[in-house]
């Protein structure tokens, strides 16, 4: 059976959805399990814990990104403290 590019698209996003929902503990330790065995026959193992990977990295580089954001503002907000207010000279 030979899949179009758009039915590979959908089963990619029906596998990732099936992944999201079972790092959730959306489903029985044997319904995991099925799922798991059902997935490793589309995708090769070393495939799914590249994507992993790269998901973990993208998730690190958000949260860096949000913490970078954070400080800029905490430091905005101290030099806003700091200079006097207008017709208080």
């Amino acid at each position: 059976m030979q899949l179009s590019p758009e039915q590979v698209q959908a089963v990619n996003i029906v596998l990732s959805a099936v992944q999201v929902a079972q790092r959730r503990g959306a489903f029985s330790l044997q319904d995991a399990h099925t799922l798991q065995e059902a997935i490793d026959q589309l995708v090769p193992r070393e495939e799914q814990e590249r994507q992993a990977q790269e998901a973990r990295d993208a998730q690190a580089s958000e949260e860096e990104a949000e913490a970078v954001s954070l400080s800029e503002e905490e430091a905005e907000d101290a030099a806003a403290d700091s200079e006097p207010a207008l017709g208080s000279e």
